[in-house]
């Protein structure tokens, strides 16, 4: 699937059709994707979890697997419920079936969609056939499954474009050495092959101009034909009138150049040369130009300051062949919080003070060949403006009291100023990074600094600046009060206490009757002697 452009359409139906669904669900676009060897693919999928319909679960992992290779791809589920995978610089080895997976809190176990996504690698290659109508040759662009049919097609007759042919299939009128490719991907051009018979010569190079990495390797796509009947003797490289005898093509007509190790001496045009055994010789010119650059990181030489937009450029004299993938580091550690981008630029925005430091790139399959280290100087107001006090551990009246303001800034604080509280006003009491005096009943108080630099300015918390007596005298007068109010809530606890002592004693008339019975005199009994 090349055309990248129908990604949004297709993940917005997709979401469409998931945004109902309140269970746990994996959703693909399709079950079958085919995709162009060397070129990128995006394999589009969509999941849902109850994540707010009432359910209030929790994400816990994701990844793509597929099964030939048992390969694992974690995923990220910042793009929510969007799981598409996007694979770059497809080979062979990226055929397979894959399938998206993950779990949550409230289910533990993997949630998923079988059969997944078949995806098929294919490379193109031109192949002919005789009409019907006055034996007219087609060639067509063939691919061993469908890139769908909404693509075009630039064909190209002895490595020079064809104009006003896109369609896959095309007729041809004269014999010459042909090769296709699919329109955005032109340096992915297929092998050249002679149309309409067998008997024509021709080298064909994939690209004129090739830019490469200094210290990396790079292949010069070539092939070529000749005669069938002949055999081929000799096959030579040139490059600066130096002639190379090796070349790195395995299949047949393939005369593909490796070059390793790229230097300063490898930059200029090579061409292929052959030599059939009957001493017919045939040379591909103009040839292929190669042009080496490194990198090197582009950073803002004017002022940044804290909460602008930012980005930064991983330079090149010419525009790597390759589509690479950028890779970030700042201060040797590569940027994981950053995602590697296609592009060559770095967005900060907005940028802070923890922005601040040493940034390099490389290119992803080369991260040792980064660009030398450039610093991104980031200004920014005081901040973290802390006020201390220093002095004898016993302050008396009359002590020596030394004030310290410190702050974090860029550029460095010029102006610290000190401030007295006095009422709702405020006086000054100094300038510098710190002051000192004695103290005394008229210099006692709430303090606090200001740090200033060219950007702005803070203030600090205020701290207290007394004697030991001023803070004794306070604290035995609350401990007097507290105590005073504990004696009061005492004594009044107590009379309470008597109150009800009191009332629980007194007699009721039941007890009245019975004292007076018992106090009533009794009869008194004659006396016998």
């Amino acid at each position: 699937m090349l055309l990248k452009g129908i990604k949004g359409f297709l993940v917005h139906f997709l979401l469409s059709l998931t945004a109902v669904q309140c269970e746990w669900s994996v959703t693909y676009s399709s079950t079958h994707v085919c995709g162009l060897k060397g070129a990128s693919v995006v394999l589009l999928c969509t999941y849902q979890y109850p994540w707010e319909v009432g359910g209030g679960d929790t994400y816990q992992r994701g990844e793509w697997y597929e099964e030939k290779s048992q390969r694992y791809i974690k995923h990220s589920n910042s793009n929510y419920p969007d799981c598409s995978l996007n694979i770059d610089t497809l080979s062979d080895e990226d055929s397979g079936v894959y399938q998206f997976r993950f779990y949550t809190v409230l289910h533990l176990k993997w949630i998923t969609s079988k059969p997944g996504i078949t995806l098929s690698v294919t490379d193109l290659r031109v192949e002919e056939a005789v009409t019907q109508k006055q034996n007219q040759t087609e060639a067509t662009c063939s691919t061993s499954c469908s890139l769908g049919s909404e693509l075009q097609y630039v064909w190209y007759k002895t490595g020079q474009p064809l104009p006003n042919r896109t369609t896959a299939s095309i007729l041809v009128y004269e014999i010459a050495s042909y090769s296709c490719a699919v329109r955005g991907h032109e340096a992915l051009r297929s092998p050249a092959v002679c149309v309409p018979d067998k008997e024509c010569w021709g080298v064909t190079y994939s690209n004129e101009n090739i830019c490469v990495l200094m210290g990396s390797s790079v292949d010069i796509p070539c092939t070529y034909l000749h005669p069938r009947e002949d055999l081929i003797k000799e096959m030579v490289w040139f490059h600066k009138q130096k002639s190379m005898h090796r070349h790195a093509g395995e299949k047949e007509n393939s005369c593909t150049l490796r070059l390793k190790n790229i230097s300063e001496s490898h930059p200029g045009e090579y061409t292929f040369r052959f030599t059939t055994g009957r001493g017919q010789n045939y040379t591909g010119s103009p040839g292929v130009k190669i042009f080496v650059t490194d990198l090197q990181v582009w950073a803002p030489l004017d002022i940044v300051k804290e909460r602008d937009k930012v980005t930064l450029t991983c330079n090149t004299t010419c525009t790597l062949s390759n589509d690479p993938t950028f890779i970030w580091y700042k201060n040797g550690q590569s940027l994981t919080y950053k995602h590697s981008t296609r592009d060559n630029k770095l967005h900060l925005d907005p940028v802070s003070s923890e922005d601040a430091g040493s940034y390099s790139c490389a290119v992803k399959g080369y991260e040792s060949l980064s660009s030398t280290a450039v610093s991104l100087n980031v200004r920014y107001q005081p901040k973290n403006v802390l006020a201390s006090i220093t002095a004898s551990s016993t302050i008396e009246e009359a002590s020596v009291v030394t004030l310290t303001c410190s702050s974090d800034a860029n550029p460095p604080v010029h102006t610290y100023t000190w401030y007295m509280k006095s009422g709702a006003e405020s006086l000054m009491r100094g300038t510098g990074e710190s002051i000192s005096f004695n103290l005394t009943s008229d210099t006692s108080g709430l303090y606090y600094c200001e740090a200033q630099n060219e950007l702005g300015s803070q203030i600090s918390i205020e701290v207290a600046v007394q004697t030991d007596a001023d803070v004794l005298l306070p604290a035995i007068v609350t401990t007097f009060i507290i105590l005073s109010v504990l004696l009061i809530l005492g004594i009044v606890h107590l009379r309470k206490k008597n109150a009800e002592s009191t009332t629980d004693r007194r007699p009721t008339n039941d007890n009245i009757q019975v004292r007076k019975s018992q106090q009533e005199p009794r009869p008194l009994t004659p006396h016998r002697e």
